[in-house]
């Protein structure tokens, strides 16, 4: 009986772990949850970051590009903001619809056709062949590669291989040291997107440093990440939008409630979706300068891009 039990105990210890893993299928919708598979076609799954499918566009994927293409020209900031983040997860099928609406102008700031691009696929892994998968391991630069075969068991669920577009691992802990610049990542310009997706279970531990002016030479207008204190200028507040202006925020998808979060936030389940960071200030984005070095740890999360 001794025996029998050391041998159940061996059995079970041999068998792989459940990882667990965060998929979007080309039909729009998301599936979490465990997986005893140990690899994706070719790729260890240990190893995966993520990996993006360069399939053409499935019917419900070309009319959500079609239609959030035409979020982000128009002039509705909560709608732009959501079809940029919903085409980032959609990924290389939106790359050619794309380049073809991208006109050649001298606009700067804001830019958020041109952020797209970036988030759709990082320059070292471009190439003529736009159709390729985009590969991302961990310790291994980003790269284009075939897409895996047959399916994969996800909780009691199994899932076609060909009916995937994103496909992501759980990671225990990914930390990220980013630029957050005051011009380029101002509340009302266009948020930071880390990359990082939190789920239930996930925490964040953010510290940030820098310092940033939000009006050139007046130095009553200049701040670390923490904000002004005390009203600047001929202003009678020094909040915008219930926060002080050259705060450092976040926010979970672009949906989220903006969060406090100053030069050290720690938080246990803050939200599910991508974490976004921003400078806070008012219309009147177009004279600052600076930014702040900002440092996350996520625990529990995805990493599912750059961060642009």
């Amino acid at each position: 009986m001794k025996k029998l039990l050391l041998a159940t105990i061996l059995s079970l210890a041999a068998l792989p772990a459940a990882q667990n893993v965060l998929l979007l299928t080309v039909d729009g919708k998301w599936i979490g949850g465990p997986t005893k598979a140990t690899k994706a076609g070719p790729y260890a799954l240990a190893q995966i970051l993520s990996l993006h499918n360069g399939a053409p566009a499935s019917a419900t994927e070309s009319a959500a590009i079609s239609t959030g293409l035409a979020a982000i020209a128009a002039k509705d900031r909560k709608a732009r903001d959501l079809a940029v983040e919903n085409l980032t997860y959609i990924g290389l099928p939106v790359l050619t619809p794309l380049l073809e609406v991208i006109r050649d102008t001298d606009q700067h700031e804001p830019k958020p056709l041109y952020n797209l691009f970036n988030r759709l696929v990082p320059s070292i892994a471009d190439q003529p062949d736009r159709a390729a998968s985009l590969i991302r391991l961990a310790n291994e630069a980003p790269r284009r590669g075939s897409w895996p075969d047959g399916s994969i068991v996800v909780g009691a669920e199994s899932i076609a291989w060909d009916k995937i577009r994103l496909f992501a691992v759980e990671r225990k802990s990914i930390t990220r040291k980013l630029d957050v610049h005051s011009l380029r990542h101002s509340t009302q310009i266009e948020y930071l997107d880390t990359g990082l997706y939190l789920g239930q279970e996930s925490s964040w531990n953010i510290q940030a440093r820098g310092f940033t002016r939000l009006s050139w030479k007046q130095d009553d207008w200049a701040t670390g990440p923490n904000g002004l204190t005390k009203p600047a200028g001929n202003y009678k507040t020094n909040l915008v939008d219930g926060h002080p202006f050259g705060a450092l925020l976040g926010r979970i998808s672009a949906t989220g409630e903006k969060k406090f979060i100053g030069v050290s936030s720690a938080a246990n389940s803050p939200g599910k979706g991508r974490l976004h960071l921003a400078i806070n200030d008012n219309g009147h984005w177009q004279n600052n300068l600076g930014s702040y070095t900002v440092d996350v740890t996520v625990t529990k999360a995805f990493d599912v891009g750059g961060a642009f």
